[in-house]
């Protein structure tokens, strides 16, 4: 069970945001959406190879607190990195959630 102190690490949830610009196509943005607290554990490390070079991705569970509107379209910045949001898993203690997230790859 993690508790309050396990979530010792700051990261920042960004959400991406779309407007008109004026000339019939949209800007595209990503911008801050929460400052959370999180317990962050490393789980899976791969490597493979695309267009002649090798590309490294890391997965890493977040533990935070339950945001309500967190889907798998947003994203997290952790000592500066992004990561992309997998998988939400809210099961278990209702006021945390489990967020799968990747780094290295596109969204």
């Amino acid at each position: 069970m993690t508790g309050a102190g396990d979530m010792d690490q700051p990261i920042v949830i960004e959400r991406q945001y779309a407007a008109s610009d004026g000339a019939g196509g949209q800007k595209v943005w990503w911008d801050k959406a929460y400052d959370v607290w999180a317990r962050v554990q490393a789980r899976v490390a791969r490597e493979g190879q695309a267009e002649g070079r090798v590309n490294a991705t890391l997965m890493a569970d977040f533990t935070i607190y339950t945001i309500g509107d967190l889907t798998e379209k947003d994203r997290i910045v952790w000592n500066g990195e992004t990561w992309n949001i997998r998988g939400i898993l809210r099961s278990g203690n209702p006021l945390t959630v489990m967020v799968q997230a990747e780094r290295g790859v596109a969204s």
